[in-house]
């Protein structure tokens, strides 16, 4: 067997450490190619999030300001301080106003925020929180003895929602009875106004409860990221933000879009 000479040795030395010279270039290209592409990922994601998150808590500054034209509010005790006058001045054209919820439960603010928002000219509706299960003829009651609902305002509302007293149980057993005295809740409203009420909810309510048990009622869906898909032809205002930012009250308020037009609007009044 030949030796080798130095020169060889060293030739081939010298190649090894070119190949590993350029294994670690080549590392090193890809690491900060990857950390620029992750960075300029993560300010692209800030960015749309920022974006994003600005259309869903005003008015001005969404993209379906320009589409939706008529704006209204929803209130009840939770929200501070409200100056219904600039509140009208703001274009806002209408609220509503939590009256009950259950059998006996009252909004402490209800009487006053419903005189306030009618001197101030606004078209006002009323809403009953309904809990799952209870007596739906009583808290029809309820909401008839409590509520102010008059010529020119808003049909009344139904809020059906899960909270933590209204507990998401998919049982045969469980939702039979929610819907049982959800249903006899929207008759008793019906026969004493003479106008099916309109409900409010969300897509999980929507799919699990409404959508095919309720089709004479007007929807109110709640959306806060995107404009409503389900109910496609049902839907009629669209409560898009809980934390609305608006000059006229002090804390965050929800924000709602009427779907169609300042005429069509009338369909929603009460005769």
């Amino acid at each position: 067997m030949t030796a080798r000479t130095p020169a060889k040795n060293k030739s081939k030395r010298n190649r090894r450490r070119h190949r590993t010279i350029k294994r670690k270039q080549r590392k090193i290209i890809r690491f900060v190619s990857a950390g620029f592409m992750l960075i300029l990922l993560s300010v692209i994601i800030i960015h749309f999030v920022r974006l994003r998150n600005s259309f869903f808590h005003t008015f001005d500054d969404s993209e379906f300001s320009d589409k939706y034209l008529v704006r209204g509010v929803d209130v009840s005790h939770h929200n501070s301080f409200i100056n219904w006058e600039q509140l009208r001045d703001e274009n806002v054209t209408f609220v509503y106003l939590k009256s009950t919820e259950g059998m006996s439960h009252k909004d402490r603010n209800y009487k006053s925020n419903y005189r306030a928002a009618k001197r101030a000219g606004l078209k006002v509706g009323t809403y009953h929180f309904y809990i799952f299960g209870l007596d739906g003829r009583r808290q029809a009651e309820h909401f008839i003895s409590t509520s102010s609902v008059h010529s020119g305002d808003l049909i009344p509302s139904i809020d059906v929602e899960h909270s933590p007293i209204n507990v998401d149980s998919r049982s045969k057993s469980s939702r039979a009875k929610m819907l049982t005295e959800l249903k006899n809740l929207e008759q008793a409203l019906f026969e004493h106004y003479g106008k099916h009420p309109i409900i409010y909810t969300n897509k999980d309510c929507y799919i699990a409860y409404i959508e095919s048990e309720f089709p004479n009622n007007p929807i109110w869906i709640c959306d806060l990221h995107h404009e409503p898909t389900i109910a496609e032809d049902k839907w009629v205002i669209w409560q898009f933000s809980h934390t609305g930012k608006l000059a006229a009250a002090t804390d965050d308020i929800d924000l709602n879009y009427y779907r169609y037009s300042f005429t069509d609007f009338q369909q929603l009044l009460m005769p």
